[in-house]
């Protein structure tokens, strides 16, 4: 019993730990990418859950994920049939993402936003194609943010 229920936390940790990496990541390349107006926009959305209060954003979260909500109401309509969401393991993984991803989103900017972009730029112009400048510079060079 006690296995099992460690399996599953670290199991649902490292989904956590995944998606928002995968979400946030190019979130805050966006962040450091675009100009000053869209990141100050960008900052606002990542911060706007700071400002809320954890008991209403899980109140929320119930009720976008309960039984005919309108998440399973969108399934529904896609074609997936009624998927149960709440009291799941995926709505645990898909609440925690939510409150978790201003975490990960935040260091990233900050590691980000000190990487000089002209390195990038100068494996450009020595023939690395982009998937490959972003792979061998920006990448490693953003890893203390991860």
């Amino acid at each position: 019993m006690q296995r099992s229920v460690l399996l599953r936390t670290f199991t649902t940790g490292l989904e956590v730990t995944v998606i928002c990496l995968v979400l946030g990541y190019p979130y805050a390349y966006a962040m450091v990418a675009f100009g000053p107006a869209v990141r100050i926009a960008l900052t606002l959305i990542v911060l706007v859950p700071f400002w809320t209060s954890l008991m209403v954003r899980t109140f929320a979260w119930v009720i976008l994920l309960e039984d005919g909500g309108p998440i399973q109401t969108l399934l529904s309509f896609v074609g997936l049939g009624s998927v149960p969401l709440l009291r799941t393991n995926l709505g645990v993984v898909i609440g925690m993402s939510q409150i978790l991803l201003p975490f990960m989103v935040l260091p990233l900017y900050a590691v980000m936003s000190g990487i000089d972009r002209r390195l990038v730029l100068a494996s450009s112009s020595l023939g690395a194609r982009p998937v490959i400048s972003i792979a061998r510079i920006w990448v490693p060079l953003s890893l203390p943010g991860i």
